[in-house]
């Protein structure tokens, strides 16, 4: 089957990848609970102008622990919330190629304007142990299928086993082959662990024929980034916990007011941020905990065999958030949340020990 071509920058956004939210004594879907998030962003004039977009069923929203209905349910809810004009992108899963498909298929039957591709799951030859440089037809092959099956528009998360060269990213030889030969990718997640990876891909990406949009994580490369316009948008988690800071900083660089922009970003944004990359391992834990304290969701606790939360965790964000412009729910909240951690957990797996 033939594959669209797109060669257009209407998908390069500043999209946020959402969390999931459960409900407040249970590790049950909280729907209303997401319907108010995705309102936090569409109701936002200044996230709109700015080009703001949503991923929903992402890695940060713990599309490995939804079910299909679940993820069915959450991209209802999104549709019916979004602005006509913000594209939504939806993750799709699945362990078999099959039900990668019907996953993505899904997400297309119901209005999705794309697909988040993210990595293939199973054995170690797709994921630990995978070696981008030497088989890139392994991705190549994931997305050309996903491609094949929706002729949608394509974001791709590139994630890969961490190397030298590359950092956490896939390398160059899979960038290459994936781009050259699936023209219906309209964005690249930038995740390259370092500034020289970072821009080789970059500088390879602006170098095809076609556009693809170069979608930064924010935190990383991203003003020297926009110096050599070699920035697009971004995809990125940050957003469920800061998105006022990172939409007035984008709004006075556009505007040129280069002091306001750093004072923002080192004041409101580096601060949090700084803490909540500081370690890969608890990423997505730190994400939840990070919207939990804004009051964005009930509760930050995720389904097994996520890892809970630890307390110095949470501690430490809460005081950092509580030093920025940025609301945060009242400590008697904080601590009443905390205490309900096992009978939560207990709810989702009876029996449930928790350490």
């Amino acid at each position: 089957m033939s594959i669209p071509k797109f060669d257009t920058d209407h998908f390069d956004r500043y999209y946020c990848a959402l969390v999931t939210p459960y409900k407040p004594d249970s590790l049950e879907v909280d729907e209303e609970g997401y319907r108010r998030l995705v309102r936090y962003f569409t109701a936002a004039e200044d996230f709109r102008r700015t080009r703001g977009a949503l991923i929903v069923n992402p890695e940060a929203g713990e599309i490995f622990y939804l079910t299909p209905e679940e993820r069915k349910r959450l991209i209802k809810v999104i549709l019916e919330e979004r602005p006509a004009d913000m594209p939504i992108f939806a993750g799709c899963y699945g362990v078999r190629r099959d039900e990668v498909i019907a996953s993505a298929l899904e997400a297309k039957a119901l209005g999705v304007d794309g697909i988040f591709v993210m990595p293939p799951a199973g054995t170690m030859e797709v994921t630990t142990a995978i070696d981008g440089s030497k088989n890139p037809e392994i991705w190549t092959n994931h997305v050309r299928a996903i491609a094949e099956a929706t002729q949608l528009p394509l974001i791709v998360h590139p994630s890969h086993p961490r190397t030298m060269e590359w950092g956490g990213a896939l390398p160059i030889e899979t960038v290459k082959m994936v781009l050259e030969q699936v023209p219906s990718v309209v964005g690249w997640k930038m995740i390259y662990g370092h500034a020289a990876a970072h821009f080789r891909i970059a500088r390879y990406i602006r170098s095809l024929p076609r556009h693809v949009g170069i979608l930064n994580a924010l935190h990383f490369c991203y003003h020297t980034a926009l110096v050599c316009d070699l920035l697009d948008g971004a995809v990125q988690g940050s957003y469920n916990f800061n998105m006022e800071s990172l939409v007035q900083h984008s709004m006075a660089w556009e505007e040129g007011d280069i002091a306001r922009a750093k004072q923002i970003w080192n004041t409101q944004v580096m601060p949090v941020l700084e803490y909540i990359y500081a370690d890969y391992s608890r990423l997505h834990i730190r994400y939840k905990l990070a919207t939990w304290i804004r009051g964005l969701i009930a509760h930050p606790f995720m389904r097994p065999p996520m890892p809970e939360p630890r307390r110095e965790e949470a501690d430490r964000i809460y005081e950092i958030i509580s030093r920025t412009d940025l609301s945060c729910i009242g400590r008697s909240e904080f601590e009443e949340t905390l205490k309900r951690k096992e009978a939560i957990l207990r709810a989702f797996l009876p029996g449930l020990t928790p350490l």
